[in-house]
């Protein structure tokens, strides 16, 4: 069962744009501080320099091009631990890594997956854009079009990794992939649906109140330039 703790007050860290890699580090940093028991959870808001990363299944079949033009084009390309296929991150496009400990927020990752789904599709609602999942697929959809993709990886029933949701996001990035394995569902964004570049400040802010809503908790916005300031 799901148990919402409505006096949990969780840190919310925005690292602004970040590589892949150096996301990861603070990700285990803040893995060590929740399993401590410092905090319950803590919530990462950043965008990634451009970054291609493969799931926990390791295949590589869904990459189109070569590491060769990958370079030419900026784009990193990483093994990660995080569930699913191949995926694109890159600036213009939020990612949130929920570090919780489902402990305190409900051992069932089927409802924590859920619940990540729910925030895009709640935030996309204030855009009057109807979102929705698709069975058997993870992440939210409209209609023919993947607005948000979500990746976890569990230690001990903490999770991390968590969702992107594409907002100004370069679309042609994503022609390098046959994103999250699926040719039927191309990658589209906000931006793109609405027909105008949107704020990913504001963004963030619908982000953070569907969460607190979601999960029943408060929020405590921590800004920092140093990274080892987290710990």
């Amino acid at each position: 069962m799901f148990m919402n703790n409505l006096n949990e007050t969780l840190p919310l860290i925005d690292l602004g744009v970040i590589d892949y890699n150096s996301a990861l580090d603070i990700q285990h940093k803040i893995l060590d501080m929740v399993s401590s028991g410092v905090f319950h959870g803590i919530i990462l808001f950043l965008e990634h320099s451009p970054v291609i990363t493969i799931g926990n299944n390791r295949n590589r079949k869904n990459i189109i091009s070569n590491e060769a033009d990958l370079k030419k084009q900026g784009i990193e390309l990483i093994q990660s631990n995080r569930g699913g296929d191949v995926t694109f991150h890159g600036p213009g496009q939020l990612v949130c890594y929920p570090v919780f400990n489902l402990n305190y927020f409900g051992k069932d990752l089927g409802v924590f997956v859920y619940k990540l789904e729910q925030i895009v599709i709640d935030v996309l609602q204030e855009y009057k854009i109807k979102g929705t999942r698709i069975e058997k697929l993870r992440g939210v959809f409209v209609g023919a079009g993947k607005i948000a993709s979500v990746g976890i990886h569990v230690k001990k029933w903490i999770t991390f990794h968590g969702f992107s949701f594409n907002i100004n996001v370069n679309l042609g990035y994503f022609d390098n992939i046959i994103a999250c394995g699926l040719r039927d569902y191309v990658p589209v964004s906000l931006e793109k649906l609405l027909g105008k570049p949107v704020s990913i400040s504001d963004v963030k802010e619908l982000v953070n109140e569907k969460i607190k809503k979601i999960f029943g908790v408060s929020t405590c916005k921590q800004s920092f330039n140093d990274p080892d300031s987290v710990i």
